[in-house]
């Protein structure tokens, strides 16, 4: 098989600092046809950084599903949107990657996963952390039984307060768009726990709120006019990090965007910190705590079996095996499979191009998306209900398991 063709849905910040990046890199496995994106600077700001005279541009997804050349489709748009998006995707017979998290409603959820049921095209789920090493051999080790039959998973998620900061200025900090936090970021280490665990969820409570990113007193609407620039830990700075794509107007400097809202004073929906109880199918009990506030990423996962126990670091590399009678075991990746993705982008990839050839499910799909949408959302509305416990099982009765 050739090269695949491919056309990119959404110009954000994972679209153009990743996906094109890879696609444009790795002539021997696809080659980008097309952009589309419904704003209009935004889209030309984009093909103008890909340097491709030939790269055909679209200002809808419709346009861009029309192209013959365009054989694959990664749809990196807004959260809420996915479903209207894939949908047309999957009628114009196209395979798609759809980025995490699937969707920010059951609903939506529920729909898209029937819709990928039914058509014989490659629907993968941008769950990197499936493909990272890490994550890997902790799949290894739980089914190779070497602490026995899991009982419990306790895992600690930690973003970096700068990294936390910046969802509170963009559109993520709103559940009508991307669900909240614990859809769209804690969605990584809710799936790769499902995926351990081999089990669907049956049901969930949470507790949770805005504990951090909230009104401070004498702060300016934007970070530039603010007193407490120089030692807000929050704030925005240019030159620096902050998980944005900026269209090249936006670049001019400062006074060109309004990207340096005040993450404290801004309007928002989203909690930045939440612990979560669950229980699967299998019996498996999770304890799960999310906050944003870090002095660095972390994700930490307790693994308890009937014979042994497994202590995992995502952030120092280490995985301590402590088998009940055995001699504990320590295993330490290296520096580069450290960081937040665990080095799990180029084998998602991989994965998803050898799916297409192969006709093979991929192993990030839709009832992973499903499983991690049906957390976060359980749990957002456990919140809001001041902890109680929500039944999953009609969920997954409605797409027939």
């Amino acid at each position: 098989m050739g090269a695949l063709g491919i056309g990119i849905v959404g110009t954000g910040q994972r679209g153009m600092g990743f996906f094109a990046p890879y696609i444009k890199n790795n002539p021997h496995q696809a080659h980008l046809k097309a952009v589309a994106d419904i704003d209009e600077v935004r889209l030309k700001s984009a093909v103008d950084d890909l340097e491709r005279t030939d790269l055909r541009q679209y200002n809808g997804v419709e346009g861009l599903l029309r192209d013959p050349e365009v054989e694959a489709v990664v749809i990196t748009t807004p959260d809420s949107t996915h479903r209207e998006v894939l949908e047309k995707v999957l009628k114009a017979g196209k395979h798609a990657i759809c980025e995490k998290p699937m969707a920010t409603s059951i609903d939506d959820a529920v729909a898209m996963t029937r819709m990928a049921m039914r058509t014989d095209k490659i629907v993968q789920i941008g769950f990197m952390l499936r493909y990272a090493p890490f994550f890997v051999k902790l799949k290894e080790l739980i089914a190779a039984g070497v602490i026995g039959e899991l009982l419990q998973v306790n895992a600690t998620e930690i973003v970096e307060y700068r990294h936390g900061a910046s969802y509170f200025r963009r559109w993520h900090r709103f559940k009508s768009y991307s669900g909240g936090l614990l859809v769209h970021k804690a969605c990584h280490t809710l799936d790769v726990i499902n995926w351990i665990v081999d089990s669907p969820p049956h049901w969930v409570s949470a507790v949770g709120g805005i504990d951090t990113f909230n009104y401070k007193a004498g702060a300016a609407d934007l970070c530039r006019d603010c007193r407490h620039l120089p030692t807000c830990p929050g704030a925005y700075r240019e030159g620096m990090k902050n998980w944005l794509y900026l269209s090249r107007p936006e670049r001019n400097g400062p006074k060109s965007h309004s990207r340096d809202l005040c993450v404290y004073n801004i309007e928002k929906d989203s909690v930045d910190n939440a612990v979560m109880h669950a229980e699967y199918e299998n019996g498996v009990r999770l304890a799960y705590s999310f906050a944003t506030t870090g002095a660095r990423h972390e994700r930490h996962v307790l693994l308890v079996g009937q014979a042994g126990q497994i202590h995992a670091g995502q952030a120092d590399g280490t995985i301590v095996i402590e088998p009940v009678g055995g001699k504990p075991e320590t295993i330490t990746l290296p520096e580069e499979l450290r960081g937040e993705h665990g080095g799990g982008d180029r084998p998602l990839m991989e994965s998803f191009f050898s799916c297409v050839a192969s006709g093979e499910k991929p192993v990030a799909d839709v009832l992973a998306g499903l499983y991690s949408v049906s957390l976060g959302v359980a749990a957002t509305q456990s919140i809001d209900r001041d902890g109680a416990k929500i039944d999953l099982r009609p969920v997954f009765a409605r797409v027939g398991m």
